[in-house]
């Protein structure tokens, strides 16, 4: 290849090639794990990826340093997905925390009601409607479909008649 900046057609490029050298793997199936743990997201590791990762490590082969390569992504990527999973609950809790969810289970809600009773979901749009007035005042950073209703309804809606009913 020429420099970083400009490809030609046909030339292939490693990954992270300028800026980190790859490891030298000699065992064709060690290297294919390799690449594909490299190239999977983190968030999910798809059970094929795992699957041949954890194939080409209980191989007995000459590549041990091939082998220790692959151990050591493999345990990252192990470790990765565990930490983007409590990332994401924790992630949910300061939704909920802050009401972020509460729109969707609001509308939910509201969408229960049929057309004749159209006096009812006015009612439950008034009850609520303050309350949520006063979260929206207190929460930053909501998302933009919180201008949109001009009465929404309370964070206590998890498992209550609300959800029961929607």
């Amino acid at each position: 290849c020429r420099s970083s900046l400009v490809m030609s057609i046909g030339c292939n490029r490693s990954f992270s090639e300028d800026v980190a050298h790859m490891p030298v793997i000699r065992d064709p199936e060690i290297q294919r794990a390799f690449k594909d743990l490299m190239a999977a997201d983190w968030g999910e590791l798809p059970a094929s990826v795992i699957h041949d990762a954890k194939s080409a490590l209980s191989r007995n082969n000459d590549d041990k340093a091939g082998q220790e390569v692959l151990k050591n992504v493999f345990s990252a990527a192990e470790a990765v997905e565990e930490f983007i999973g409590i990332i994401m609950n924790i992630k949910m809790e300061f939704d909920d925390e802050i009401g972020l969810s509460v729109y969707q289970r609001y509308a939910t809600y509201l969408d229960a009601f049929g057309p004749d009773e159209s006096y009812l979901r006015k009612k439950v749009e008034t009850e609520l409607g303050s309350k949520m007035i006063f979260l929206k005042m207190r929460c930053a950073g909501l998302g933009s479909e919180w201008g949109k209703v001009t009465v929404l309804g309370t964070s206590g809606l998890a498992g209550s008649y609300v959800e029961q009913r929607a």
